[in-house]
């Protein structure tokens, strides 16, 4: 993922819907969307219009690495997923 830029949301901001089209816009435009260290996102995008959305929770500091990596196929899936997550910590199982 180097070279990519990575575009910033807040706690609680993917749960609204500004939140969610700025989470979006910025995959569609490859970038990685990051919430602290929560979660971050990075998507492909295919010719054909098709998404693969790459969702890792849970920075642990110590190791620098993430505690969980789930994968979606639709953004609304992913922010659904997204808003699960920051509402309850549990991240629903990926497609």
């Amino acid at each position: 993922m180097a070279g990519r830029t990575m575009t910033a949301l807040a706690l609680g901001q993917i749960l609204n819907d500004d939140g969610a089209e700025t989470f979006r816009g910025e995959l569609l435009s490859a970038h990685a969307v990051r919430c602290d260290n929560l979660w971050q996102a990075n998507a492909t995008v295919y010719s054909d219009g098709a998404a693969e959305i790459e969702i890792l929770c849970s920075l642990n500091t110590d190791t620098g690495r993430w505690d969980a990596e789930v994968y979606y196929y639709s953004f609304d899936r992913a922010v659904s997923a997204l808003r699960e997550y920051e509402a309850t910590g549990n991240i629903p199982e990926g497609e």
